[in-house]
This record gives structure tokens, sequence and C-alpha cells, in this order.
């Protein structure tokens, strides 16, 4: 309404332009029922992402994909047996479940309990690279199978009872490159972002799968979908899954980035989609995560012990990198050279397309405080020996 005269029927046409009357429109529709986000029609749902956005910040189109995200981790929990088998970690689960960061994540990182996976494995430390070689080929060989045989035909079930317009392929492990067996969901988008082009954020979300350890320490969390806050009046899906503890997800975050940083690379060489992970670490550490993790000597040494037996790598000399003389004070968490220059560019299209919400640092602040980090963690590590 404006200047006490009615707005157009349309609400996000009406000349006034206030976010109020998409509100009150939307809540007076379904004032007397909550009907299900999936039951609207593909214009309802366009004007609901809509109010969502404004109200809450987030550009529709992340909204939309979150939505997505949950409703993944919601079907994968209707099955009691697998829902005590996987952990949600990551950058997502420290958006979605611990609410540490500010940012948008599009992923959804899992780990199979590998003694669920593989009653019988020997998580003894390997004595040799090749025994730690020959179990990880076959805690990877039987992930594989175990994907496409178990929540691969679950998410397929649910797409199919359900009509909705998703799509779903398996893309199987690259052994040789370590990339985990994904499960790609790829929907319809109902709302593009600028200029029309997905650029970094696509219309797909990831559900990655790794079986290299139990996933502890874990607990179960709610995980609701960022537009509920502004919906109430519409069902939207929820899950509560088993959610890895912030520490072991800063110290595995850590352990990868040091050896991003020895090697003076990361995934094909570029800083595509990588730069995230420097900014997790930041909020981590500004949360007070990173000291608590780096004092917890015990989860320190099962990391690296972890690492050691499923990610061994080599620095840029081609030398083993010796995960627990890193953690123990030696950790290299800024890069140098053209690999930092790859992760600004990185760093600039992700704030770009808006996965970043509220205040965040620039690039050279955040490298200023990832330096600062490094030698804050290290002292600590140091001062524990």
């Amino acid at each position: 309404m404006k200047n006490g005269k009615p707005c157009s029927p349309s609400a996000l046409s009406c000349p006034c332009g206030w976010l109020s009357c998409s509100v009150n429109k939307i809540r007076d529709r379904w004032r007397f029922v909550a009907e299900s986000w999936f039951a609207l029609s593909a214009e309802d749902q366009k004007e609901a992402l809509a109010v969502a956005a404004a109200e809450s910040g987030w550009p529709a189109y992340l909204l939309e994909k979150d939505i997505w995200v949950v409703w993944a981790l919601q079907i994968l929990g209707t099955d009691q047996q697998l829902l005590q088998s996987l952990t949600f970690k990551g950058g997502t689960s420290l958006s979605k479940a611990h609410g540490l960061i500010d940012r948008f994540s599009e992923d959804v990182d899992l780990t199979v309990n590998i003694q669920h996976l593989w009653p019988d494995v020997d998580l003894a430390p390997a004595v040799n690279p090749s025994q730690a070689e020959r179990r990880r080929k076959a805690a990877d060989s039987k992930l594989k199978q175990w994907v496409s045989e178990i929540p691969m035909p679950l998410l397929q079930g649910a797409v199919s009872a359900a009509g909705i317009p998703v799509k779903l392929t398996l893309k199987a492990a690259e052994l040789r490159r370590r990339q985990p067996p994904t499960i790609v969901l790829n929907y319809p988008p109902l709302t593009p972002p600028p200029e029309g082009t997905y650029g970094y954020v696509r219309p797909t979300v990831l559900l990655e799968f790794g079986a290299h350890s139990t996933g502890e320490p874990h607990g179960p969390m709610p995980i609701t979908c960022e537009a509920a806050a502004h919906l109430a009046m519409l069902d939207f899906p929820t899950a509560r899954p088993l959610v890895m503890d912030p520490k072991r997800t800063f110290l595995e975050k850590a352990a990868a980035i040091h050896v991003s940083c020895r090697r003076g690379r990361w995934g094909s060489g570029e800083g595509d989609r990588y730069s995230r992970h420097w900014y997790d670490l930041d909020r981590l550490a500004r949360a007070g995560i990173a000291e608590e993790a780096v004092r917890d000597g015990l989860l320190t040494a099962e990391v690296a012990q972890q690492k050691e037996d499923f990610w061994r790598a080599t620095d840029a000399d081609e030398q083993p990198i010796d995960y627990l003389y890193a953690l123990s004070g030696n950790l290299q968490l800024v890069p140098t050279d053209a690999a930092r220059q790859a992760l600004e560019s990185d760093y600039t299209a992700m704030a770009d397309s808006g996965m970043l919400r509220g205040e965040f640092p620039s690039f050279p602040e955040l490298l200023e405080r990832i330096s600062q980090l490094e030698e804050h963690c290290n002292a600590i590590a140091r001062s524990l020996a």
C-alpha cells in the first residue's frame, strides 16, 4: 500500500516496492495451512524467494540452492542406518550447523564411518607407505561400490516418488587424482544470478563422500533452510545429521592448506574454489576454535595419523610431508608467488558471487590475519611439545 491506496495485485511489481507488500501477500495466502515448498507453483516459489532474499541478505539464487542442499541431507537421513554412518563435515557444516562462518556453502562433504563400511579394517598406523596405499585403495574401492548401492538409489527413489524436477548423476571416483565418488544433483534454476550466468555458483549440489575415518568427534545437529526463517508459513526440508566437531574441521583444513602451500598449488594447479578454506580458517580462529583445536593433542595426533595413512603427499621438491611435524608447530598457511595470485582471483570471484554475507576482509587483510594465525598456532603447538 502506498499513500493509502492498495498496491497492484502482484506484490513484486507494486509501484511502492515495499517489502511488506510481498510479505503480507504471501502470509495472507498461506495463513491457515503450512504448505510444502515443493507444492508451490514455480511463480510462487520465485516470489517467496524474492521475499526471503530481501529479508535475509542472501541472493535468491543462493537461497534456492540451499533448499536443495537441505533436501538432500533430509533424504539421506530417512535411512536410520545410513544416518548413523554419515558425518556431515566441511564448510557447509560450519555454516549450516555451527553458524561459525557467514559464507554460503554449496557442496556437501560427508564422511562414511570407515568401521561401518569396512568392519574388519585395521586402523593401526601403517608400518610403511605400501601398507598405507593398499589400505587407502581398498577403502576407496569399497566406498565407490557403497555410494552406488546405498545413497544413490535412496535419492533416486525420493526424486521419483515426489516427482520433483531433479536430475541425479553419479560421478565416479577418480582414484589417481584422489577425487571421491560424488553424487551430482542438478536442479532447474528458478532464479538466475546477475547477468543470467551462474559463473561461480552453478545450479548443482555436489554430495562428496569420503571414508578415511570414523568422522568423530561428532554429534547430531539440526539443519534448516535459510529461507525458512523468513517464510514461516511454508514447510521446508529439515535434517538432523551427525555433524563433525569444528575443531577437527579446523585441523583437517589446516593440514590440507599446509600441503597446498608446500606444493605451491592446489587442485589442478589453480586457485579455483579454494580460497574459501582460508576464509573459513580465519572465521574459526576468530571464534576461538583454532586455539582449542591446536591445544587438543589427542585430536591433533589422530588427524595427523589419518592424513599420513590416507593422504600421503609430497612438497614441491617431492619430499614427503610429515603431518604430525606440521601440526606440532610447523604449519605453513600462507601461500606464495603465483599460487597467491590465483588464490586472490578466486577470492574476488567468490565475493562477487554473493557467497559472503556482511563484512569480510579484503584478500590482503585475509592473508595478514592468516599469517598471524600461522604464527599463533605454531607458537601454541611448540609450547605443548
